[in-house]
């Protein structure tokens, strides 16, 4: 097919999605069409019992001899709607648009979707024979944007007897993904009782201006946690034997978010408000100084309270500020097989302490199972050690580097074939549905490859499909050396 054969299909195909609402959670309808489309290609496909979708797709003329190949991909979306934008997610079609100057498509006032829709494209291609193949395997998956409870609930039997998959949701085509994290959400929780405090002097200290960022790609970028922060004011008040009383902490929004700042009020005798102050002012001075190049919109208050709150017990007060500022957060391990890759890291994403009790959320992330399981240990010890109850949620497996694949050092070839260039072999310290597939068959060797596709999960996502053209020929190109 000629470049703008590539481009007209990967259109019509988009269009058909598109057309489909499929936001995460929601993807009865696109699940319906899906099972329909494919019937309608002379294919049986079936659905298990969390809702994902397998089908076998016969290989093309001449290629009967090549080994099975899964294709994969997700078939939810995140829906970002503009302001002021009139838009049903879950029966509102994306209003798609192509723009023909830049070869791009964008989406009116709400996200594109091409986040797994262009994935979900190249699948549709090689069941229609336009990309040439051996015997595949096709895995459409749901719920991936959310819990990836799809991989996390999919049928093991499914991945038996696959030697090779090639999952479609990577957003650069001049990579190849070749190892993710797993994820755990870990919560800790108590119940909090409240009296009247021996001081009578109430302060708020307020934490702000810190960068944040996400905690698996920023989370080497030396930037201060807002939580642990004013974790550590508090214990630099004990630390200067000032007697205080805790009534409320507040900071973060989410678990796998750095906070961005946090804010405490406590209460003093007014005898030691001085003192307090010169330990505020100290401790940001070396927060400065620490941070300086990184954190330079940082900014700390310590205000007068209008009224006086009641406060913890002082069994609380320890146990929170001890949890505050000995949980493990940020780089845990670097790789040793690729440099410049967090391997293992955790990050404290909310602690708030008032009326409803206390409540915290923290999330791990590791390439290395025994590691996950390490840091994952070592928190619920430590909440226990506070008197917290404690909990966690898997959200991704661990899919280590393979120094061995087979697929990664084809995906090489065929790129440099294309381009004349050389591929980049790129780990994420964030959790794809490959961590699944291999815990579920760990014999199984793995990339993930995709189209250029910008901003993805905003209104102002775009898909390349300049790009979408070079990823085709990647996986045809891929599939025909498969051996």
């Amino acid at each position: 097919m000629t470049d703008q054969e590539i481009i007209d299909c990967s259109l019509e195909l988009f269009s058909l999605l598109a057309a489909v609402p499929h936001p995460s959670l929601h993807e009865e309808k696109i699940a319906a069409f899906l099972m329909k489309w494919v019937g309608e290609q002379g294919i049986s496909p079936v659905r298990d019992k969390v809702g994902n979708i397998m089908f076998e797709v016969p290989a093309t003329a001449g290629m009967e001899n090549k080994p099975l190949c899964a294709l994969q991909g997700h078939i939810d979306m995140v829906v970002a709607v503009a302001d002021g934008k009139d838009f049903d997610p879950e029966n509102d079609p994306i209003p798609v648009v192509y723009h023909e100057d830049t070869r791009t498509l964008t989406a009116d006032g709400t996200s594109l979707g091409a986040d797994d829709g262009a994935g979900c494209v190249l699948i549709m291609a090689a069941v229609q024979g336009k990309i040439a193949h051996g015997p595949l395997r096709i895995l459409l998956t749901v719920d991936e944007e959310d819990t990836m409870s799809g991989a996390m609930g999919m049928d093991a039997s499914w991945l038996e007897g696959v030697p090779c998959l090639i999952n479609l949701d990577n957003e650069a085509t001049g990579e190849v993904l070749v190892s993710s994290a797993a994820g755990d959400d870990i919560f800790a929780s108590a119940t909090a009782e409240f009296s009247d405090p021996e001081g009578s002097l109430a302060l708020t200290a307020a934490l702000s201006g810190l960068q944040g960022g996400h905690s698996g790609v920023e989370i080497n970028k030396g930037r201060l946690n807002g939580l642990i922060g004013m974790g550590l004011f508090l214990k630099a008040l004990d630390k200067a034997g000032i007697r205080w009383d805790l009534a409320s902490f507040d900071g973060g929004t989410a678990s796998n978010a750095i906070p961005t700042g946090a804010v405490c009020t406590f209460v003093i005798h007014v005898e030691d408000r001085e003192a307090t102050e010169q330990v505020a002012y100290t401790y940001f001075m070396e927060l400065q100084e620490q941070y300086a190049g990184i954190e330079d919109s940082m900014a700390f208050s310590l205000t007068e309270a209008e009224t006086i709150p009641q406060t913890v017990s002082e069994t609380l007060k320890n146990n929170a500020v001890r949890y505050l500022t000995e949980i493990i957060d940020g780089v845990y391990t670097m790789s040793a097989e690729v440099e410049g890759l967090v391997e293992s890291s955790s990050n404290l994403g909310i602690f708030r302490l008032n009326r409803d009790g206390l409540y915290a959320r923290s999330f791990l992330r590791s390439s290395s199972g025994a590691l996950e399981l390490e840091i994952r240990n070592t928190q619920l010890a430590l909440a226990a050690a506070c008197g917290f109850e404690a909990a966690w949620q898997k959200t991704s497996d661990a899919w280590p580097v393979d120094p061995g694949s087979r697929m990664t050092k084809l995906a090489g070839e065929v790129y440099s074939e294309l381009t004349g260039k050389v591929i980049v072999e790129r780990a994420v310290h964030a959790g794809l549905e490959c961590g699944t597939f291999k815990l579920l068959n760990p014999a199984v060797d793995m990339i993930s490859i995709g189209p250029d596709i910008h901003d993805p999960h905003t209104v102002y996502e775009t898909l390349d499909l300049d790009s979408m053209v070079l990823t085709w020929r990647l996986l045809e190109g891929i599939l025909a050396k498969l051996d």
